[in-house]
């Protein structure tokens, strides 16, 4: 099943071999346009992410379905790809080696892959204390690293493995906490 969701992923530009990063960031109260229109601002220094991981990962970038309009990919060529339409977020999940989100709900869904996760969390004090918040202690349970730049996350990505099994802890307890009923 993995091999036919690459197959239809390739018409995207995944090549086979590379490595799927799926970005997944939610929407921020507080950008928004003139008009009214929520916007959003890239934190995440993709130049940077292109220059590391360029010949071996391709950058899948979700936004959330309000600001999905206003991600730019096109200078990256190959490396990111803008996925905000593709129907079905499952599949993404399906095929993405490692998470990469914020505060986003997807990491309840993720979880459930066993794939690593990684949080970009630059505005953390600002979202939990002006934004929205948490329902649950995000910092304490979170089942990945928490990271404020995008050298942090380059970083991680770049020794994933280790980053990996550094969170196996919490990741555990997230999954048990959050989708233990979900089996399949």
């Amino acid at each position: 099943e993995e091999k036919a969701l690459r197959a239809k992923f390739a018409t995207i530009g995944i090549e086979a071999g590379k490595r799927v990063i799926l970005y997944a960031p939610t929407w921020r109260d507080n950008q928004y346009d003139k008009s009214g229109r929520y916007q959003f601002a890239m934190k995440l220094d993709l130049e940077r992410m292109y220059r590391r991981f360029r010949d071996d990962s391709v950058l899948l970038i979700r936004g959330h379905q309000l600001v999905a309009g206003s991600v730019d990919t096109a200078m990256f060529g190959g490396f990111a790809r803008n996925v905000s339409h593709y129907p079905d977020i499952s599949d993404l999940y399906l095929v993405a080696d490692v998470l990469l989100t914020d505060y986003s709900s997807v990491m309840f869904d993720f979880v459930n892959t066993g794939r690593p996760m990684l949080f970009f969390t630059h505005d953390l004090e600002a979202y939990r204390d002006d934004l929205r918040g948490f329902y649950f202690d995000f910092e304490a349970e979170a089942p990945g690293p928490l990271l404020t730049h995008t050298t942090e996350v380059v970083d991680a990505l770049a020794d994933l493995d280790r980053v990996t099994a550094e969170q196996t802890g919490r990741y555990d307890a997230f999954r048990e906490r959050f989708a233990s009923l979900e089996d399949g």
